[in-house]
């Protein structure tokens, strides 16, 4: 076969093929679900003769040279320019007028993908190309299209006229994207249509005059898809968001939100992201909303950077602030909003040293619930200054450390001041593989200045409490066989001796303190409190014991069961207002229990169970059965007893949720959380997930409570994901991975 050599750097613009396969986003595992459908033709041999890359070769079964500078290439054609090839049945070159003309159908093939039209038209000279009744092929990013016309321009343009676009299979097309112009550019990293369709099942669900998308995964200004969703607080909503690509450090994104029931919102959210820091701002304002009668408005501040090189300043800001208390219950979408009772609005300045570091605070809320008393709302701090030691304890050596805490309490209609906390502690570890005894000490001091006291009441009380703890165990193992698999047991058992003498607080003013829940850990704990105001008087001594197995080669943990108890010695006569003192001889007996005997299933267990009353105080059970990614059931139950003189009430409450494929191609989703002790629904939901080859539906029916008054919510969303484009409607997947422990996103 007769080869002709043009040994000139010309970039002949076959080129522009491999902007599409290296625009890609996706990695060819993605469209696993495809099969074997997508294919290329086979590409033709072609034998070079130069090791030039930038040489263009044209070979043919016959070449006729004619005047002019012409000649006419017949029978496979072929032209070669690096990983470049294109073939056609016939081909004129012209020489002078540096042109190649094909007649008939012509193909082109390149590392990423193959295109193939009628009457090719290629300007070397120029570097350009253009062919009639065009298709192409990407591989890489498993796309194809038509177009009435394709030209190619340079190495990095390619234009398509009135041409579609799909990543589906040939025989399962559902969806397309059609326009009048399509023009990626590769050196700009932009594709460019105008005048776009988007087709789904046949069905016009989208049209825009002029869209803007990055080729590969880079951010890019333009509008973003609408979102749809239908809520029982707001009716039928349409989001249509607009992307700002401000900067490599900066973004902002806009938004307009239409609800039938309210009106339309506003929203806008500014992100940066620096070498000192990360942080976003949200605002929202809604000017009348119809069914409050009323304009109302939201905003939040988030911010976590360092603020010098050597990474010992570091700052934190989070505000937050509604127009309205009702303002989460009326425009949030979940729970976990709409329940809050307050709003924080925080800023932190820390400076980390070698084994300490210090912390300065401003922190005060918006209380959303009014039938929250004004003494039961939280107090601000303004400011806190904290310096502590959290250095890593030395065995065998005595260790020296402790924390000191300033802070200036604010509420309106209340008693105010500022309390200051000292608390050096010493100890002398001493660990080895098979056991630990850990004595500690410390001295706690704290002082008040008060004002607006009661009448007779002291302005700067003070209060100096030593604490004395011993915590001790001892490590165990033995090899162990159960039928066929072997284990390795270990037996921990643990003795933690707690002494703090009594001294009344009583006339101490409480800020910022609370109980701990108890639980295994407050075993080991030196304050059943969980502030400075009270130091809980102790004489008591915990046992516990732990075991649990092991697999031998890789050491995880597969059992863990352990159980405790405090022994006290003496009544507890510390107590918050409101509390009697706490007379029992023992704690409430607490047990825990952690399997995984194979990697499907894990189970998490706990219970208090109280000797003195013969009851039950705690109960928690928690299943979850996880074969694969797609399939995940769990099953919660939790139960605490109403405590006497305390805040919480009784709580009992089943909770299922599960994930799980119910034919080829579908997933069932949904959860069921309900509150025994109050007779009714927390969360239920009920949706369907499909995924084929070029996309993906997720419907999801959800009725949720969005009031303490036992308010409930009913919404319906839609997600729509176009693989390898984009997806419309409102993205589920943070809430359903909230919800379901365990759901993974396949979308």
């Amino acid at each position: 076969m007769p080869v002709l050599t043009i040994p000139r750097p010309h970039h002949l613009l076959l080129g522009a093929l491999a902007l599409a396969g290296a625009s890609a986003v996706h990695a060819a595992d993605d469209w696993g679900m495809c099969g074997p459908a997508f294919v290329t033709p086979p590409r033709p041999v072609f034998e070079s003769t130069t090791d030039d890359p930038r040489s263009i070769q044209i070979a043919a079964d016959e070449v006729e040279f004619a005047e002019g500078g012409k000649s006419v290439l017949r029978g496979k054609v072929q032209v070669m320019r690096g990983p470049l090839q294109a073939e056609a049945d016939r081909a004129i070159y012209d020489r002078e007028q540096e042109r190649i003309e094909t007649d008939g159908r012509v193909q082109f093939w390149d590392d990423g993908g193959w295109l193939s039209g009628e009457n090719a038209v290629i300007e070397v000279e120029r570097q350009e190309a253009s062919l009639g009744n065009a298709e192409f092929v990407i591989v890489e990013s498993h796309a194809r299209g038509t177009a009435e016309r394709i030209v190619l321009s340079g190495e990095d343009v390619m234009r398509v006229r009135r041409g579609t676009y799909t990543t589906c299979n040939p025989d399962d097309e559902m969806w397309v994207l059609e326009a009048r112009d399509l023009d990626l550019d590769r050196g700009d990293d932009e594709g460019v249509a105008r005048d776009v369709w988007v087709r789904f099942g046949g069905v016009p669900i989208f049209w825009s005059p002029y869209l803007t998308f990055p080729l590969s995964d880079a951010r890019k200004s333009g509008f973003l898809i609408p979102s749809f969703r239908l809520s029982g607080s707001s009716g039928a909503e349409l989001t249509v968001p607009y992307y700002f690509n401000l900067a490599p450090e900066f973004d902002a994104t806009v938004a307009l939100r239409g609800m039938t029931d309210r009106g339309v919102q506003a929203q806008g959210e500014f992100r940066y992201l620096t070498r000192k820091g990360t942080g976003q701002i949200g605002l929202e304002l809604l000017p009348n909303d119809s069914e409050y009668d009323g304009s109302r408005a939201a905003l939040r501040f988030r911010h976590t950077g360092e603020l010098d090189a050597a990474e010992r300043w570091y700052a934190e800001a989070d505000v937050g602030w509604v127009s309205d208390n009702d303002y989460f219950e009326d425009l949030g979408t979940n729970l976990g909003i709409a329940a809050q009772s307050h709003l924080e609005r925080r800023a932190d300045l820390t400076y980390r040293g070698d084994g300490w570091y210090a912390r300065a605070r401003v922190q005060d809320y918006q209380t959303l619930d009014d039938t929250i008393p004004v003494l039961d709302r939280p107090y601000e701090r303004l400011p806190q200054l904290l310096v502590t030691t959290n250095g890593r304890e030395r065995n065998l050596r005595l260790n020296v450390g402790g924390y000191a805490e300033f802070v200036s309490f604010d509420r309106s209609a209340s008693l105010t001041g500022t309390r200051l906390d000292l608390r050096p502690t010493v100890s002398f570890p001493m660990r080895s593989a098979a056991a630990f005894l850990v004595p500690r000490a410390s001295l706690r001091h704290t002082r008040y200045d008060l004002q607006d006291t009661a009448p007779g009441a002291a302005d700067s009380p003070n209060r100096t409490v030593p604490t004395f703890s011993v915590d001790s165990g001892l490590f165990f193992e033995r090899a162990l066989k159960l039928g066929s698999r072997s284990f390795t047991q270990t037996l921990e058992p643990r003795i933690f001796y707690l002494y703090t003498p009594f001294e009344d607080q009583s006339k101490l003013p409480v800020f910022d303190t609370g109980q701990n829940t108890f639980s295994f850990s407050q075993l080991f704990r030196e304050d059943r409190f969980n502030g400075a105001d009270r130091v809980g008087d102790a004489h008591q001594v915990s046992l516990a014991l732990t075991t649990r197995l092991l697999a031998p080669s890789s050491g995880e943990e597969l059992v863990r069961a352990s159980v405790g108890q405090i022994r006290y010695l003496r009544d507890r006569e510390v107590t918050l207002p409101g509390r009697p003192r706490e007379k029992e001889s023992d704690s409430a007996l607490v047990a825990e229990l952690a399997a995984s005997p194979t990697r499907e299933w894990r189970f998490l267990g706990g219970i208090q169970w109280d000797p003195g009353d013969g009851r039950t105080d705690r109960n928690t059970v928690a299943l979850r059965y996880q074969p694969d990614a797609r399939r995940v059931v769990n099953l919660a139950y939790r139960f605490l007893r109403e405590v006497p003189f305390a805040s919480s009430e009784s709580v009992e409450q089943t909770d299922f949720s599960v994930a799980w494929p119910v034919a080829r191609d579908w997933r069932a989703v949904g959860r069921f959380n309900y509150a025994l002790d109050r007779s009714t629904t927390l969360e239920s939901f009920a949706g369907l997930e499909y995924e084929s080859c070029c996309w993906a539906l997720r419907t999801v029916f959800r009725r949720h409570l969005t009031s303490e008054g036992g308010e409930h919510t009913n919404s319906f969303f839609v997600q729509l994901e176009l693989k390898g484009l984009t997806g419309v409607g409102r993205s589920t997947v943070d809430f359903l991975e909230r919800s379901i422990p365990g759901y993974e996103n396949e979308f």
